[in-house]
């Protein structure tokens, strides 16, 4: 009995010291992360991101403003599990970012972000207020790009006229106007042409129809040669077709420009 005391006491004597010693481990290693998660090599900076190469109309200080605004340029470590979401969520926010595909954090090496950026498509005209971008989806552009860095790239993208309404949000957000969307899915699908055609308007109107409305285009050129391009859905399978007839128009008569005005406008919407 006394054999069994003892050694009842032996195992639980020696539990409590490994108990004791993983304590002071954890105690230690806790003190030590602390101090190791403090040191510059495993701290979130600007310069340890890597992102897709953004294209010029993204300001170079852009991972910089990500950091800044999320907060994370203060408070984030690559010990962080949460990192990749956190870093996720920042991007995401940029009106700049169509989508973040993949970020992965390694230590002490850095993050990386993969990343699809929103492309500007054409610039609504909005009558004493200016020209604002938006996306192919109709998703309002920051303005910063046209206005005080490459304002002469205004002259590069169609213009959407006629807008009555104002955007709903900020930059990052939809207009909120069927008729800027229409239009500037028009303008995607021209995106390749447009320049070679030289189209410089989109004049997107209701119509109305024994049901209701719908949504029609019209196309001006440089020299104010018209198009009619009459219904748009972005899913019609005829919007190909337009495209290819305006080509061929354009071919026939080494530009849109010097079609006949007897021949104008240029009536698509039977095509």
């Amino acid at each position: 009995m006394k054999q069994f005391n003892s050694q009842h006491k032996l195992f639980f004597g020696v539990i409590f010291i490994t108990l004791l010693f993983a304590g002071f481990i954890s105690a230690g290693w806790f003190f030590v992360r602390k101090q190791i998660v403090q040191r510059p090599e495993y701290r979130l900076s600007a310069d340890r991101i890597q992102i897709t190469a953004p294209p010029r109309w993204v300001h170079r200080n852009f991972v910089s403003e990500i950091l800044q605004s999320s907060g994370l340029d203060t408070n984030a470590t690559l010990f962080d599990t949460s990192l990749p979401q956190k870093l996720s969520q920042a991007f995401s926010a940029s009106p700049w970012v169509e989508e973040v595909r993949l970020v992965q954090t390694r230590y002490p090496s850095g993050a990386e972000v993969q990343l699809v950026y929103r492309v500007p498509m054409a610039l609504v005209e909005m009558p004493s207020q200016g020209l604002y971008p938006v996306d192919r989806n109709g998703i309002l552009l920051p303005t910063d790009y046209f206005i005080s860095v490459a304002p002469e790239e205004k002259e590069n993208y169609p213009r959407i006229t006629g807008i009555r309404s104002t955007p709903l949000g900020v930059a990052g957000t939809l207009w909120g106007d069927p008729l800027v969307h229409a239009a500037a899915q028009l303008a995607g699908l021209l995106e390749d042409v447009s320049q070679k055609l030289g189209l410089v308007k989109i004049i997107p109107a209701h119509e109305a129809t024994p049901t209701g409305h719908r949504i029609i285009c019209r196309l001006q050129t440089n020299s104010e040669t018209e198009i009619i391009w009459g219904r748009f859905e972005p899913n019609d399978p005829k919007n190909i077709g337009k495209k290819k007839r305006l080509l061929e128009i354009a071919e026939l008569y080494h530009s849109l420009d010097n079609v006949p005005a007897q021949f104008q406008p240029i009536d698509l919407s039977k095509d």
